[in-house]
């Protein structure tokens, strides 16, 4: 139990510092869905990939959110793909900027994931 007490409180500041740094950096301009032409191409495969790495910690593996605090992605609207760039490259309420992090070409492969699972 205690284990988890030190491990959740070391994720939660770990968070609160990449927020703060994110903030400290402002928005992003908004990321194009097209990758670069020097871009690997987006794949479900390196969405998922990429979705685990910087998205599943906040809203769960598969999509499978476990908290209210959280937007669950499997409700997402497959038409509205401008807004989820949007929200992933400049942030919205609690949900911190990736533009800096998250290229667009793994952007619009994390789509293409969210697409996948929501059978899109």
């Amino acid at each position: 139990m205690m284990r988890r007490v030190i491990l959740a409180a070391a994720l939660a500041a770990a968070f609160s510092s990449f927020a703060q740094t994110a903030a400290a950096q402002g928005s992003a301009p908004a990321a194009s869905a097209a990758p670069a032409a020097d871009a690997p191409v987006p794949t479900v495969a390196a969405g998922r990939s990429a979705y685990t790495r910087t998205c599943a910690r906040c809203h769960g593996i598969n999509l499978a959110v476990t908290s209210s605090a959280y937007f669950d992605l499997r409700t997402f609207p497959k038409d509205e793909k401008e807004r989820f760039v949007t929200s992933v490259t400049n942030g919205k309420r609690q949900m911190p900027a990736w533009g800096g992090i998250v290229k667009p070409h793994e952007i619009e492969a994390i789509w293409l994931y969210i697409g996948s699972v929501n059978n899109w």
